[in-house]
């Protein structure tokens, strides 16, 4: 039986898939499982130590064999002297015409040892030779195989087609070509086992990152700025930034190339583009809430809840002078009672003559429409030698500054005598509550709130019996998008427009990941498939000095011309 032999592609795609050589001593290396007959053969020196006896008259099926033939028919001479052998002259002719297949090759009357014809009857062989192109130390060709192929018959020019034991030992210092080109799914194989490498390593590396990252963007406890602290927001962004950080080289690790690539680049990309989106935030203002304890828990000690921060302000009412609102700007001037001499100043429980009854607040954007459309309810700055003084718009004037704006007659209002820090209890929504929901809130909750006073440090304590706690006087604090560091992600103004930086950033990232891990592959496989066909052409088979072809080739050897030859009994 043919001996069993380890054996691997010559190709660096085998590099590729990382297979581990065996010792250039102890084994034929071939790629991938090797094509085996399994046919019964001679040694080859055996099947070279020369021609064979050749039997022209072998027993047809049926005929009784105890009847010897003769294989050589031998005559005599008149004189009793022995007659040439006919057989070596039938040998020598169809050594002749074998010979003639390929002038240039190498033939052989024996038993073939590959091919169809394996094991056979001897007959007309070509010596086909697998040989190394210039792996000589001196740079020539090597024989690495031998094997002899029936006239008329086959084979492929593929290492495992030649009879082990013709195998040199310069065989088995070579890695053989594989036995076909690497396909696409070979190549996605090999970079999927590729991307679970060192896959513990990636993890821990993405859960040590992403707990940096989320402590960095953590929330501060009031009062500290530090970019890395032990603050509860920040040690909740360390926990959470760690687990994001460590299921997302996970997925990358272990869902392939392509998914992992895309995985990968779309959670980066978000991260990337929540930063952005949270640095380039616009947009409205939102109420201030915080989380609170107040002080009325059933056990003394307090109840955790939210709070909206905010100032409560005591005023003293106009009385005889005259006030005016500006509707774009919200800056009011206060005259007197001749709407001369006017002065900026700041004014609460603002109520316009158009709609007495509304705080200023509470006054939606289209009933100011309602008053840019009607000049009765608008007036003018007009400045006289440093004077400033408000005339109606129906009177104009020289020295009106239209360029000012408009301005709104104001039916009462008060001088603010003193303003404290306050809260009230309030729960926020996930994108943050606006000015016009503060108005809305306030106008369903006109009585029974509650108002607390508020320390620097936002703790909430129970003012005393004689303040007012109107909440008509309670004027909210608001955040912009502009407040807070370059980075914030505790400001809920920025908060849409993080999200939206993150969809974008992780839709495109994903996308940029799919593309780019696609053309990994394709690169791949244009290299891989370049490297097995340069393989191809350092092994080639060949007879004497004719080329049959290069590895994994097919070789065919013609049939032998002329007819079969018979001897007389």
């Amino acid at each position: 039986m043919k001996a069993t032999r380890s054996i691997l592609h010559y190709s660096l795609f085998a590099v590729i898939l990382g297979v581990v050589s065996f010792d250039a001593n102890s084994a034929i290396r071939v790629g991938n499982h090797s094509r085996s007959y399994a046919q019964a053969y001679q040694q080859v020196n055996d099947a070279r130590m020369g021609p064979q006896p050749i039997y022209v008259n072998q027993p047809q099926p049926g005929q009784n064999t105890t009847t010897p033939t003769t294989n050589t028919v031998a005559t005599q001479n008149t004189d009793g002297t022995a007659a040439v052998d006919d057989v070596n002259v039938i040998r020598d002719a169809r050594m002749e015409r074998c010979s003639m297949i390929y002038p240039n090759g190498e033939f052989d009357w024996t038993q073939p040892t590959v091919g169809r014809g394996a094991g056979g009857a001897d007959t007309c062989t070509a010596i086909v030779e697998m040989r190394g192109y210039q792996m000589g130390q001196d740079g020539s060709d090597v024989v690495l195989a031998r094997a002899y192929l029936a006239s008329g018959d086959a084979m492929i020019c593929n290492i495992s087609e030649f009879p082990s034991d013709s195998y040199t030992v310069d065989a088995e210092s070579i890695v053989f070509p594989a036995d076909a080109a690497p396909t696409m799914d070979d190549v996605v194989d090999v970079m999927n086992q590729e991307q679970k490498k060192n896959a513990g390593l990636k993890i821990a590396a993405g859960a040590i990152i992403g707990g940096l990252g989320g402590n960095m963007l953590g929330q501060n406890d009031r009062g500290n700025d530090s970019l890395l602290g032990t603050d509860t927001g920040k040690l909740q962004g360390t926990a959470i930034g760690a687990v994001l950080g460590s299921g997302l080289m996970a997925a990358n690790a272990y869902t392939g190339k392509v998914a992992g690539d895309t995985i990968l680049s779309a959670g980066v990309n978000a991260t990337a583009g929540s930063v952005i989106g949270n640095m380039a935030a616009t947009g409205g203002s939102v109420l201030r809430i915080e989380d609170c304890t107040i002080p009325d828990g059933a056990d003394g000690a307090g109840r955790r809840t939210s709070c909206l921060w905010g100032v409560l302000a005591t005023t003293t009412p106009l009385t005889t002078e005259r006030a005016f609102f500006n509707i774009d700007t919200n800056e009011t001037f206060v005259c007197d009672a001749n709407m001369t001499n006017c002065k900026e100043e700041e004014l609460a429980s603002i109520r316009l003559a158009a709609y007495p009854d509304a705080n200023i607040e509470d006054v939606t954007d289209e009933q100011f429409e309602r008053i840019l459309a009607n000049s009765s309810y608008q007036y003018y700055v007009s400045s006289n030698n440093g004077v400033i003084s408000m005339v109606p718009a129906t009177q104009g004037g020289d020295n009106v500054d239209v360029g000012r704006g408009i301005y709104a007659l104001v039916s009462s209002a008060g001088r603010i005598d003193r303003q404290m820090p306050a809260m009230l209890e309030m729960r926020d929504k996930a994108f943050g509550l606006t000015q016009a929901d503060w108005r809305e809130w306030r106008r369903n909750n006109r009585n029974g709130v509650t108002i607390y006073g508020r320390t620097t440090n936002g703790d909430a304590y129970a003012l005393s019996d004689n303040t007012d706690t109107d909440v008509q006087n309670f004027y909210p604090m608001m955040v912009d998008a502009t407040d807070g560091s370059l980075i914030d992600f505790g400001n809920k103004a920025r908060l849409k427009s993080t999200l939206i930086g993150a969809g974008v950033g992780g839709a495109l990232g994903g996308f940029v990941g799919y593309q780019g891990a696609q053309n990994d592959v394709q690169n791949r496989w244009v290299t891989a498939v370049r490297e097995y066909e340069d393989s191809l052409q350092k092994v080639y088979c060949a007879t004497g000095n004719r080329f049959l072809g290069y590895y994994n080739d097919q070789i065919f050897i013609p049939n032998m011309a002329g007819t079969a030859d018979t001897t007389t009994e």
